[in-house]
């Protein structure tokens, strides 16, 4: 199927009953008029006798439309070039599915709601790869990114696309754990040495710019082990 925009799909639909907004919103102005019009009736007047009770009204039955969606395996193509091609579920991408980018750029794992989410493996052009929690399109929870130039690692927590705590592995087997920021470690934090496993408390400076220009020890050397 070709949309109007240019986007394509191939794949599987299902036709399936959904809810008619707008039937939904005329069903409930009708019963909110019907309420305000019996809070201004009169009571009976004394010593007559008050009309039967109503019967109980049954629970209401939405409206419903049935329209096919896409949904079940497909592969859709949009217009600027992004492929999906994976799971659907009531018009929604969600399930197991592999989203390719013109860049190069590559997803491979769970959606949710049409947004990548849960865990999944994003290989970037630049060779990077980041490989863990995805929500709402962005890398929350715990993974780990490999730094292709570097082959330097972060190794924990993410936070709305941020690496936020956790440990940072140089090609060395060196490595620095404890907060980050602006994708930067800051406060103190434990220096492992990769040559000895020798551990110490360290701390990153950095000038007005932001660049590192030194890694300050403190404390004392715990033997690795």
């Amino acid at each position: 199927m070709k949309y109007p925009n240019g986007d394509t799909y191939e794949g599987q639909y299902a036709k399936l009953e959904v809810d008619d907004p707008a039937a939904v919103a005329a069903y409930e102005a009708e019963k909110a008029e019907k309420e305000a019009a019996a809070a201004e009736a009169e009571p009976p007047a004394e010593g007559d006798d008050p009309a039967p009770a109503p019967e109980p009204e049954a629970p209401p039955e939405f409206p419903k439309i049935t329209t096919s969606l896409r949904h079940g395996t497909g592969k859709y193509t949009f217009a600027s070039g992004v492929v999906y091609e994976g799971d659907y579920v009531e018009g929604k991408k969600q399930g197991a599915g592999v989203m390719t980018f013109p860049d190069g750029g590559k997803y491979e794992g769970a959606f949710d709601k049409d947004c990548m989410a849960g865990e999944g493996v994003f290989n970037y052009p630049s060779g990077d790869v980041y490989s863990g929690a995805f929500a709402g399109n962005k890398k929350s929870g715990v993974g780990s990114y490999m730094f292709k130039a570097s082959q330097s690692q972060f190794i924990g927590e993410w936070e709305d696309g941020e690496f936020k705590r956790g440990e940072w592995v140089l090609s060395d087997g060196t490595s620095w754990k404890g907060e980050f920021e602006g994708g930067k470690p800051v406060g103190e934090g434990v220096q492992t040495f990769g040559r000895t496993g020798n551990q110490q408390p360290a701390t990153y400076e950095y000038a007005d710019d932001g660049t590192m220009t030194a890694l300050k020890f403190s404390g004392t050397i715990r033997a690795g082990a």
